[in-house]
């Protein structure tokens, strides 16, 4: 991939290759802030708390199953362990979705201005 962006980068007038690198990859602590100033921020937010509220939960069992005295009480606190865990993976992985979302939509949009500058510059040439 970092052959045809350096392919893209020559091809381009320098306007257009710092709008490029502005739009570029991002790292994973970039995508998480960004994911905070998207539309979903209250959501996302939301996800975050209560992943944190389960997976305290989940600690509390965790440590309760091992206090546990009778067999009965420990199968339940093990199985409310098993639940919330379970509960953050799928909260977890909601998130990575999301990020990935962000992603794509974010190399769409980079496709789409590369579009209209080449179309700008083909019309800008047949006047």
């Amino acid at each position: 991939m970092n052959d045809l962006d350096d392919t893209i980068r020559k091809a381009m007038i320098h306007e257009d290759a710092e709008a490029f690198d502005t739009l570029g990859e991002q790292s994973m602590a970039q995508m998480v802030i960004d994911s905070f100033r998207s539309r979903q921020r209250w959501l996302i937010a939301l996800v975050f708390f209560w992943s944190l509220v389960i997976f305290a939960a989940s600690i509390v069992c965790a440590v309760q199953f091992f206090r546990a005295g009778t067999d009965r009480e420990a199968i339940a606190w093990g199985l409310g362990f098993v639940v919330g865990m379970q509960a953050v993976g799928l909260l977890k992985t909601w998130y990575w979705m999301e990020l990935y979302k962000n992603s794509i939509t974010r190399e769409i949009k980079r496709m789409e201005l590369q579009l209209a500058r080449l179309s700008a510059r083909i019309g800008s040439r047949t006047d």
